[in-house]
């Protein structure tokens, strides 16, 4: 210990007489331990913190896909939860269904509130394994039964806002617009699931059914494999399957980490992100590394003169590590602080918007990890300087200390392979953030198949008394929109059951046109969305063929009344036909060489409805409706006078800009209609950038990460070359002297700085393109390959070498003879 602490005294008072190196060196690893620690502490907060329930590690979502490519809206049917909770699947402990619903809070002062309720299974709360506030759901409450739920519970969030955290809040009155309910009970504070939920009521899962609306969680048995697990799961299915062929063929469980569905792709882009800083460490490693290498060449005389009075290497070498852990944790310290600073910054960028980063904490995970990149990057930068040091003689050591030395050709070596290893690094990640700025900015331009500019949307839900049957709730909400479509500045006004980006739930439907039988081996499908005319002009989106719904597209007959005197008689045949609007995906997949509008065609899941006949009389354009990034699905639309739905999406496209003025005029007019309606408005070029907030957030990191290389990389260059240069001052006076014009000496000098940046810039091209092959699967439309992102890497970062070089070469032809050859 005493031998360290001399060491350590040694070392302070060592750089402390050269101040410009050691600032040199901790501002260069405080950026790369910062960078590094600062995306660490994002990964740490949305990836790795655990999750507020026991054995978290234990919990999973589910999902559903087809594996004969087949549309499918990626949802669990009841059938497929309930069946994993029979036995078919031991190493499951739980298995619960969750499906959310749209419900409008009353106040006590009448104030509407917009909220999402989750209906869930038996054993929900208990599968997560937090204990409840106050009360709770029973067994005898998912009895299937009409009419309202039994009751809700309440997150801790609503109970302290909204009723005082009373006490005697269960069996207390809620009130929603559209039913009232009891309270049953108050959720664990830390429970959130799904995020930010505040309403959770008890649904009964039938046997039978098929529809797949149901978001799954399963819990697994302490220390199963979950290959094991998925394997009884796909025996199930295939149970399933036998008995419901219609829906459950070719169908299988997707299993992913609850924390994995929580964060989405931010993950992948996260991951991205860190192992960029983690290169951008490295190159920082590389710039301190060849500081030191030049600085012990410097030193060679006094290591020299130390093993000559008995200093052995292992004592030389401990030495210059101290120096080098000593300066790492100066550089660690105020990478902390740099991190710190950066996080909060993330947070303004709206990044704290993002699932599981409200909050990025500093906690002991954080510091350990600071700790682990201090020690790694301290061993790393004296590293290369030490091992020079243990490899060479005291002959050797003193001739490098020499004035007329070049600084010997182990440490020119060492220096050429760090300068080599900041040039490859330096393209690495200059094309990372090519990458990801061209994956932005493609999906940026990537058109949604609507417009987005001056558009309003408005959820609405038509309930109660005075919309007691569906040509009522019609009559009103076309009223509704001829009068905003009144308001001064508003240019058209239309009504979608799923406006796109929002994740809504969509209907999956198998499809059979006329003149074609229903293949079961593979059936055709197709999403629906139910609309109002006018729909497709709010929004921006182009009529391809064929014409928009309209008052010819009236609602089907009601169905014949029964035989007098025989209520039970079952119901005969009624066909039907109805309107439709197909996109040009529909068209392509199913009615390739056909014109659509001559077609007509039939629908349903999991039977097709032979008593209904809807006719195509138009074609739009697709629209991209679960996300920029995902090509759009085959969809018909159904005008919302043959489908009437109560709950739909209000879109408002306006003349000019938005304004508060034609705000509250919409919303006045919404009142008049239904004073119990809550009135949010959402813009909709918010909607879309809020969509890209995860690509935006990569971008702009990985921007600056590449600026910092470029910039590195240019002082580490620079610094070699200066240093290569110094050294052949003697060499490169007598060269001028014997005749040598300034031009020869300058080309001289740059020779050596182009050979290490071609053989730089190779590493770096096969890096980069082998990184590129890595994470291009993580990002839209890149191109492992793309000779644009590879080129631009290289060309910039060429220029910048060739600049670094450019000075001290400059520098070192305008050396004067007679002055550096002077006799001392």
């Amino acid at each position: 210990m005493g031998t360290f602490l001399q060491d350590l005294r040694f070392a302070f008072r060592n750089l402390r007489r050269t101040p410009a190196f050691p600032i040199a060196a901790i501002a260069t690893l405080a950026l790369g331990v910062g960078a590094t620690t600062a995306i660490f502490s994002t990964v740490n907060a949305a990836l790795l913190r655990p999750l507020p329930y026991p054995n978290a590690n234990d919990l999973y979502s589910m999902r559903t896909t087809l594996t004969d490519g087949r549309l499918t809206t990626g949802f669990l049917a009841p059938n497929e939860v309930l069946r994993l909770n029979l036995g078919g699947a031991p190493s499951l402990v739980k298995a619960v269904g969750l499906q959310p619903f749209d419900l409008t809070l009353m106040k006590d002062d009448a104030t509407p509130i917009k909220t999402r309720v989750f209906g869930v299974s038996e054993g929900f709360f208990e599968m997560f394994g937090l204990p409840m506030t106050l009360g709770g759901f029973m067994p005898q409450h998912f009895v299937q039964q009409n009419g309202p739920p039994p009751g809700v519970v309440i997150s801790t969030r609503i109970w302290q806002n909204m009723f005082n955290s009373d006490p005697q809040m269960v069996g207390k009155p809620i009130r929603f617009a559209e039913l009232s309910t009891t309270c049953l009970g108050i959720a664990n504070p830390a429970f959130d699931t799904p995020h930010n939920a505040d309403f959770w009521a008890p649904i009964s899962l039938p046997p039978d059914a098929v529809g797949h609306n149901l978001e799954g969680f399963m819990r697994v048995k302490p220390g199963t494999d979950i290959e094991r697990a998925k394997s009884e799961m796909n025996s199930v299915m295939l149970g399933l399957a036998k008995d419901f062929p219609a829906s459950a063929k070719n169908r299988v469980y997707v299993v992913k980490p609850v924390v994995e569905q929580i964060v989405g792709d931010l993950g992948p882009i996260l991951i991205i992100v860190l192992l960029s800083t983690g290169l951008l460490l490295a190159l920082a490693c590389v710039n301190v590394t060849n500081l030191l290498l030049a600085r012990g060449a410097a030193r060679a005389r006094e290591m020299a003169v130390r093993v000559a009075l008995g200093a052995g290497r292992g004592r030389i070498v401990r030495q210059l590590l101290t120096e080098s852990i000593l300066l790492a944790t100066a550089g660690t310290l105020l990478g902390l602080g740099i991190a710190y600073a950066g996080i909060r910054l993330l947070l303004r960028m709206s990044a704290g918007t993002l699932p599981r980063l409200e909050t990025v904490p500093f906690d002991s995970t954080v510091l350990l990890f600071a700790l682990g990149a201090m020690l790694v990057t301290g061993l790393l930068v004296g590293f290369a300087p030490a091992l020079r040091l243990a490899g060479t003689d005291v002959k050797t050591l003193m001739n490098e200390s020499g004035r007329s030395a070049s600084g010997g050709k182990s440490t020119a070596r060492w220096l050429n392979a760090m300068t080599i290893a900041e040039v490859a690094l330096a393209i690495t990640l200059v094309a990372g953030a090519g990458w990801l700025i061209r994956g932005f900015d493609t999906l940026r331009k990537t058109n949604p198949g609507f417009v987005a500019e001056k558009r309003l949307i408005i959820d609405a839900n038509l309930v109660g008394p005075k919309f007691p049957n569906p040509p009522a709730v019609i009559a009103a909400y076309q009223d509704l929109m001829d009068r905003i479509r009144a308001i001064g500045g508003v240019e058209a006004v239309g009504l979608t059951s799923s406006f796109p980006l929002r994740g809504t739930q969509e209907n999956s439907l198998f499809i059979v046109p006329n003149g074609e039988a229903f293949n079961e081996a593979n059936p055709k499908g197709s999403r629906q969305r139910v609309v109002s005319k006018g729909l497709f002009e709010a929004m921006g989106v182009k009529l391809v063929a064929g014409r928009d719904f309209d008052s010819s597209d009236q609602p089907p007959p009601p169905p014949p009344p029964g035989q007098p005197g025989q209520p039970n008689q079952p119901p005969q045949p009624n066909p039907q036909t109805q309107s439709a609007i197909v996109n040009t995906a529909f068209v392509r997949r199913h009615l390739e060489g056909r014109d659509p509008l001559t077609v007509t065609f039939q629908s349903g899941y999991p039977n097709i409805n032979r008593n209904l006949t809807i006719n195509i009389v138009g074609v739009v354009d697709d629209i991209r409706q679960k996300s920029i990034g995902e090509a759009a699905e085959p969809a018909y639309y159904t005008p919302i006078t043959q489908a009437a739905q109560r709950r739909q999406t209000i879109v408002v496209s306006t003349k000019g800009e938005d304004s508060a003025a034609i705000r509250g005029a919409i919303r006045e007019e919404i009142r008049k209609t239904d004073p119990t309606m809550a009135v949010d408005f959402e813009s909709v070029p918010e909607l879309v950038a809020g969509t890209l907030k995860r690509q935006e957030l990569g971008m702009t990191l990985m921007l600056l990460f590449g600026v910092a290389a470029v910039l590195l990389a240019a002082v580490g260059i620079y610094g070699v070359i200066a240093y290569a240069s110094a050294q052949r001052r003697n060499e490169v006076a007598t060269r001028l002297a014997l005749g040598a014009t300034p031009g020869t000496v300058f080309w001289l000098v740059l020779k050596q700085g182009r050979t290490l940046a071609i053989i730089g810039t190779a590493i770096g091209l096969a890096l980069a393109y082998g990184a590129g092959r890595i994470v291009s699967s993580q990002l839209y439309a890149v191109n492992a390959s793309d000779p644009t992102i590879l080129g631009g890497a290289t060309a910039l970062v060429a220029v910048i070498a060739l600049i670094a070089t450019t000075v001290p070469a400059w520098r070192a032809s305008r050396i004067d003879p007679s002055k550096v050859l002077r006799p001392e």
